[in-house]
């Protein structure tokens, strides 16, 4: 089997996570600390030489995978499978605003929707698993920019965790995981916060 190095990358900070709102296929502007977070990131995968930059479609990752892909001179793939979970009728709103318009919510339960027209982590999971499993077939090092739904799906499924272990990992906005995967065996090698 391959040997395989892996850089996943959760986007910088947005306005809607200060605010607390559930953004999955939305998007938004970076904070003053976001903007910070862009250029340190970017540094951080250019140290790391993939070979391949991947990205979710959503501009808060595509920019740091865009603007590293281009520093390290390699090609920038983007993959939907990398897109945040789908919050459908909680996309854009906070707690209080989800309690207030009265639907269920239920970001624990693994195969019902998170909320009405949304996804379920059962969902994730899957899409997560898939694009990690293909990474480690081809081998070679891969930067990945994404958010954090993906990031800890990525996590558990790489490491071979139950998916009740991705309540384990705070993954803040700005944080960096290099992973390697020998022999199927998936191994923390470096995690971090930028900014």
């Amino acid at each position: 089997m391959t040997d395989t190095e892996l850089l996943i990358v959760r986007h910088p900070e947005t306005e809607a996570n200060v605010e607390g709102r559930f953004v999955g296929r939305g998007d938004g502007p970076y904070t003053e600390r976001g903007r910070r977070q862009l250029d340190l990131l970017v540094t951080r995968i250019v140290e790391f030489e993939p070979g391949v930059v991947w990205s979710s479609p959503l501009a808060r990752a595509r920019r740091v995978a865009e603007a590293a892909a281009l520093a390290c001179g390699v090609p920038l793939t983007v993959d939907l499978r990398l897109r945040e979970l789908d919050f459908g009728q909680a996309e854009g709103l906070t707690w209080s605003e989800i309690e207030d318009a009265g639907f269920h919510f239920d970001y624990r339960s693994r195969s019902l929707p998170v909320a009405p027209g949304g996804e379920s982590r059962e969902d994730i999971e899957a899409r997560s698993a898939a694009f990690a499993d293909s990474l480690v077939e081809w081998g070679g090092r891969h930067a990945v920019c994404t958010h954090g739904g993906v990031f800890r799906a990525m996590l558990v499924h790489l490491l071979g965790l139950s998916t009740t272990d991705i309540w384990a990992f705070h993954i803040r906005n700005g944080a960096a995981a290099h992973v390697s995967v020998t022999d199927g065996h998936g191994m923390i090698e470096e995690f971090c916060i930028h900014g």
